[in-house]
């Protein structure tokens, strides 16, 4: 089963200015296997890209999760279920600026660790009886991102 747990990337930046960013992110599981992608963020509209062709895409756009497959870009499903873990995060990220190093409720632990510059999370550590892993942030930027990114349907292709 694919693992994915899109960490809402309200996270990653100090400004209180309308968000627009791009980051590489790398997941690292306990088992010690790696997925490598990139992720945009716009207001609240989220695209969270794996490079992998045998994995997906997952938007977030008016409340809702989709998920596009990589090699098949019309295989499009709606995500509703096991979004405990993406939901928690969404509620940490709604206390912005008031954001903690450490998270716990039920059995989730959640611990951010900000780059030496304190701009960006730099890595997110996720601990659920689901998941161990650690989410490392790479070449996070400010930049402008045009909204038919955010698409899933029909699918926009966005070169990091």
């Amino acid at each position: 089963m694919i693992r994915f747990f899109v960490l809402i990337p309200i996270f990653f930046f100090s400004s209180a200015s309308s968000l627009e960013i791009k980051c590489a992110f790398e997941e690292v599981y306990s088992d010690g296997s790696i997925q490598n992608g990139y992720f945009l963020i716009k207001d609240e509209k989220l695209r969270y890209e794996y490079d992998s062709q045998n994995l997906f895409t997952l938007f977030h756009n008016h409340d809702q999760f989709f998920f596009v497959k990589n090699n098949d870009k019309e295989v499009i499903n709606r995500v509703s279920e096991n979004t405990e873990i993406i939901e928690e995060l969404i509620s940490i990220a709604s206390r912005y600026p008031d954001i903690k190093k450490d998270y716990i409720s039920e059995d989730l632990i959640v611990k951010l660790e900000k780059n030496s510059s304190g701009n960006f999370v730099k890595r997110i550590s996720i601990i659920s009886p689901q998941v161990k892993m650690s989410i490392y942030l790479n070449d996070c930027q400010n930049v402008l991102i045009n909204d038919r990114f955010f698409n899933h349907n029909p699918f926009f292709e966005y070169k990091f």
